[in-house]
């Protein structure tokens, strides 16, 4: 009899952490990391009794030092249409949480988490104490198994479970991007062996809703620019009144004003002449959407 096929593991979620951990200190009940520190009004939001009824708290104490980048919000998109892992929420999660809190808090709300669908992706900022282990912008996926004998085996052989014992994580706490570009394009290059996925659709474009008023004549900065929120859409062909695939901005000038939470769309840009990316998206719509 030939080997029976083993039980197929469910990806309940997929994602990152932020680059920069937030360190916890009990002793002074504050937060440090790379951009400052933040003073906690109550110590009990950090516990990990019911890391999920805290998330909303949390979030509200880092404010914009605890949210995510749109260069986290780029990554993650490439990353969704490379494995069709899609956002729970257009903004996504970012919850600020410990690294033994992800399985508990990334999964579904049957399963006590904060995620209304299976298969998704999202980020966390990893909050840790100084003598716990930390992400550093490592990733992670949230998987739960179809049969009782198996999730027994994953939450008792070194996978961290949630309390209910029905999702563990897998993670790497790092981001070793300096051996990973070059081993992707070595791999690429001289094996001729693919790094990404065979599905080549698109799914999801990043696109650009700006958090203040901008003026007609300004230049769109890119995915670092504080006065836009950047946001995973599912994929559109470019029309004057869709959002913008937000690239297709960058360093180009707004022909109209664009009001606080409003979208950029193709109509509110001046490309510059012959630019790749408007050409590129072009014959990839007229392939694809």
């Amino acid at each position: 009899m030939g080997a029976q096929p083993g039980p197929r593991l469910e990806v309940l979620c997929g994602g990152k952490s932020l680059d920069s951990d937030r360190v916890y200190d009990p002793q002074t009940n504050a937060i440090v990391w790379s951009k400052g520190k933040i003073q906690i009004p109550d110590e009990q939001i950090f516990s990990t009794q019911n890391p999920s009824a805290y998330i909303a708290q949390r979030r509200q104490i880092m404010g914009e030092l605890g949210a995510i980048a749109g260069y986290d919000v780029t990554e993650l998109t490439i990353a969704a249409n490379a494995t069709g892992l899609i956002p729970d929420t257009d903004t996504l999660h970012t919850p600020v949480i410990r690294t033994v809190e992800i399985p508990e808090v990334l999964a579904p709300k049957e399963d006590g988490g904060i995620l209304s669908h299976r298969g998704v992706i999202d980020c966390v900022s990893c909050l840790r104490q100084a003598n716990e282990p930390g992400l550093g912008g490592g990733v992670f996926i949230v998987i739960a198994c179809e049969n009782a004998y198996s999730r027994h085996i994953l939450t008792t052989k070194g996978l961290i479970p949630n309390k209910k014992g029905t999702t563990a994580l897998i993670y790497r706490p790092y981001h070793l991007c300096g051996v990973e570009t070059p081993i992707t394009t070595l791999v690429a290059g001289l094996l001729n062996l693919p790094t990404g996925t065979t599905d080549y659709r698109p799914s999801f474009d990043v696109v650009g809703r700006a958090k203040e008023p901008l003026k007609a004549g300004d230049q769109i900065g890119n995915d670092h620019s504080k006065n836009i929120e950047y946001l995973m859409r599912p994929a559109l062909p470019v029309a004057p009144d869709n959002p913008l695939p937000f690239h297709m901005a960058n360093g180009n000038t707004l022909s109209q004003d664009i009001p606080a939470g409003t979208f950029i769309t193709a109509s509110a840009i001046q490309p510059k002449d012959n630019d790749p990316l408007w050409t590129i998206r072009k014959e990839q719509d007229a392939h694809f959407l």
